[in-house]
């Protein structure tokens, strides 16, 4: 009983005379609520098997690799051009997207070539059934 009371006093005072340790550092809402945010992304992202993923910081610079682990206030970042496994905090993070696959790179380049292709087709038709412009 004793040390218990003990214990409670000596922390109040610590918390009154401000020797208690501070937190590392205080967020606003609003970067509460993107750090929150972040955090769901990065553990829908993790789901899968070896996500791939691009990171862009808030000073700008872009981290590409594979998620290899997450925790409370980070996650780790294996890099693809290996140099090695960077942690990353979340508040640090500015956007986090899954790296687009092989296949799908192909699928959207055939698609752009195939709407090109039938705007030119398109195109020669209607000149072709133009009057004015076969004079």
């Amino acid at each position: 009983m004793f040390r218990k009371l003990l214990a409670t006093t000596l922390v109040a005072g610590l918390l009154v005379l401000g020797i208690a340790p501070a937190s590392a550092q205080t967020y606003t809402t609003a970067e509460l609520q993107k750090i929150a945010k972040t955090k769901a992304k990065v553990a829908k992202l993790s789901d899968g098997s070896n996500a791939k993923v691009i990171v862009r910081l808030e000073g700008g610079e872009e981290i590409k690799g594979s998620l290899s682990s997450v925790g409370a206030n980070s996650f780790a970042v294996e890099q693809s051009d290996s140099n090695g496994t960077i942690e990353i905090p979340y508040f640090q993070v500015k956007e986090i997207n899954k790296q687009p696959s092989t296949g799908r790179k192909i699928g959207a380049i055939a698609m752009l070539a195939g709407v090109g292709a039938g705007v030119l087709f398109g195109a020669a038709y209607l000149l072709s059934k133009c009057s004015v412009c076969m004079e």
